[in-house]
């Protein structure tokens, strides 16, 4: 992957990438020779970030965990970085999941309901508010909450591979240890 298709994006498939290989990747340092403006100092810190939660749902077993959003395009300063991992059902439904990640936060932002304002009048995750991070379990019984072009609410490995303006299929990062 050494640059992002006409769309912005990166092309489809999943893409497994360390935390190394996605600081030395386009999707940190931008693509080579480009004239457009790139902030590599703030995608640099939302990897930081994004580290410490992954390395947290890893302690916890949960080890398949994708990225995407505007930080997996060719925008200059994405907000974020967007995200789901595998998780099992019974844990997500029963509260187990959330429990054993807010042991390990030091900032208890694990869940899933968007109570917080931010700056532009848009409730948010904790996990936003703390890290610019959101990051979703996908299991059976999580939706992403979006329509496809049929009507069907997507679920989140669909919803993430998917560009809802241009219609698209796009690319995903799958974070992987080592």
């Amino acid at each position: 992957m050494d640059r992002f298709n006409d769309f912005g994006f990166l092309d489809p498939g999943t893409y497994p990438m360390t935390f190394t290989e996605l600081c030395d990747s386009i999707l940190v340092k931008g693509e080579p020779y480009s004239l457009l403006p790139w902030d590599e100092r703030w995608r640099r810190r939302l990897v930081e970030h994004l580290k410490i939660l992954v390395n947290q749902l890893w302690a916890v077993g949960c080890t398949e965990v994708f990225i995407d959003g505007s930080f997996c395009s060719d925008k200059y300063q994405p907000n974020d970085i967007d995200g789901y991992f595998i998780a099992d059902a019974k844990d997500v439904f029963d509260g187990t999941l959330v429990q054993k990640l807010n042991e390990l936060d030091p900032y208890h932002c694990w869940g899933w309901n968007r109570q917080r304002i931010d700056e532009w009048g848009n409730y948010e995750l904790e996990m936003w508010h703390r890290y610019r991070i959101e990051l979703y379990p996908h299991c059976q019984g999580t939706y992403s909450g979006v329509c496809n072009t049929q009507g069907k609410n997507m679920k989140f490995d669909e919803f993430f591979r998917y560009d809802r303006d241009t219609e698209i299929q796009k690319g995903i990062v799958q974070l992987k240890k080592g």
